[in-house]
């Protein structure tokens, strides 16, 4: 059999990977195998090796995949922005941006279900990573926040940056379970509570109105 080309490769790495995100973002890793992603794809279990180990190193592809749509919507945006109140407005309206991503609408709650294996280090530690990032990120626009004294959280400032993000992850698990207008309207009363709760600038309370 002759050997594919470059583009002819490529085309079966990218559905592979689209395959395999679409089912784990929907049924987990316990509840995917690699014969369920080669058959979505058209390919052969044999043909799935070429292009990974096995289905950690897929998972793992995935998982990095999940949270480059985090950053792109979310995260870079957030950290270009120097101002720590235009930062939170950004956060809110980047979480409101991924839920409407065409590329998350299969579902994505499956990357959150916990595997019933227990030797899974290197795909924990992608997750660990990511989240101790993004609650770092979180942590200096809150302080950044305090330093310019918009925000009082005394010993709350690094429970609420995980809190952000826990709320993040809340929002965007069930997808098309809400309309735009009812995330919106979700992230709304959030932002106006976090503000009611610790700024201390009462028009910041207005501002959040305005998400």
């Amino acid at each position: 059999m002759p050997r594919k080309s470059a583009t002819d490769q490529a085309a079966t790495l990218d559905t592979i990977r689209t395959q395999a995100f679409k089912l784990f973002g929907q049924y987990g890793y316990d509840g995917v195998s690699i014969g369920n992603i080669a058959k979505a794809s058209g390919l052969s279990k044999g043909a799935m090796y070429w292009h990974f180990q096995g289905k950690d190193a897929l998972y793992i592809d995935c998982l990095r995949r999940l949270h480059g749509y985090f950053d792109q919507h979310i995260f870079d945006v957030v950290q270009a922005e120097p101002d720590p109140i235009r930062r939170m407005q950004l956060y809110f309206h980047g979480i409101a941006d991924l839920v409407q991503d065409n590329a998350l609408q299969a579902g994505i709650a499956g990357y959150w279900q916990r595997s019933n294996r227990a030797d899974l280090k290197e795909v924990d530690a992608v997750q660990r990573a990511f989240e101790a990032r993004t609650s770092g990120i979180m942590e200096e626009t809150l302080r950044l926040a305090v330093e310019q004294e918009v925000l009082d959280l005394a010993d709350d400032l690094v429970d609420m940056a995980r809190a952000m993000i826990a709320v993040m992850e809340a929002i965007v698990l069930p997808l098309q379970a809400h309309t735009t207008t009812e995330v919106y309207q979700t992230l709304g009363v959030l932002a106006r509570t976090m503000m009611r709760a610790y700024t201390k600038q009462p028009a910041m309370v207005e501002l959040f109105r305005k998400l």
